[in-house]
């Protein structure tokens, strides 16, 4: 339920005839989906279905780490989600564990695309918007971004997902900035901070995590170059893709 007068307020007329667009036209398993959109004289009202599991990001906080099986289930359906969106020149641009919900069934929902942006082609975008430990380094620096800006925070994602923070968090944000423009991806010793990540998932994360956007994993192929990767071998697509796998 959105309040017109605030929309006028804040110039969100554009984001949110977006929302309503993309809610409205994308049908997918592992987006969140529109049924009904009205409006009364002071307000908007959208009708989307209940899902009823909470954010990823609780479930994460909860368990710090996601086992790596676990891992490659929760992200392959966003990277599937993130495709699809692609597919229709949508770029999401907000992807962080908040925007992913829980269904009850045990599978996700990409929710929230407040930030979402149609493109045309190899139309680039110069817009700075996102979520600080997210940022891809293209959109810090300002040269222009395009839809390999969600491919960057998948990596992130899978980070986060695996060791429990984002790979350059840091408190000070000019500080993490720099990071994220100038540091490699670090891994944590296995031996000091007990956590194991295997050389498929650090292969991907790094891949996905190239600072070069024209070298970054998904830049070319887009979401079946990033499935291709090994990491994802022994999953399988379809029958995720029919929510078959357990």
């Amino acid at each position: 339920c959105i309040r017109k007068d605030i929309i006028i307020d804040n110039e969100q007329f554009d984001n949110i005839k977006l929302e309503k667009e993309i809610l409205f036209n994308v049908e997918h398993p592992f987006v969140v989906g529109m049924e009904f959109v009205f409006q009364t004289d002071a307000r908007i009202y959208f009708l989307m279905n209940f899902v009823s599991g909470g954010e990823l990001f609780r479930h994460l906080v909860k368990v710090k780490r996601f086992q790596e099986n676990q891992a490659k289930f929760f992200v392959a359906q966003i990277a599937i989600a993130i495709g699809h969106l692609h597919s229709k020149n949508i770029l999401y641009r907000d992807l962080k564990p908040e925007n992913i919900l829980f269904s009850d069934d045990g599978y996700l929902k990409l929710a929230d695309f407040g930030l979402a942006k149609t493109v045309s082609g190899k139309e680039m975008s110069n817009s700075f918007c996102g979520t600080a430990e997210y940022l891809a380094p293209e959109m810090l620096i300002g040269n222009g971004h395009d839809y390999t800006v969600d491919w960057w925070a998948l990596g992130i994602l899978l980070y986060e997902m695996l060791v429990g923070i984002p790979p350059f968090f840091h408190k000070n944000k000019h500080r993490m900035y720099f990071l994220i423009k100038e540091s490699p991806v670090n891994f944590p010793d296995p031996v000091r901070h007990g956590i194991e990540v295997s050389g498929d998932a650090k292969d991907l994360i790094k891949k996905l995590l190239d600072k070069n956007k024209k070298k970054r994993l998904g830049c070319n192929g887009d979401v079946s170059e990033i499935l291709a990767h090994p990491f994802f071998a022994d999953l399988d697509l379809e029958k995720l893709l029919r929510k078959e796998v357990e």
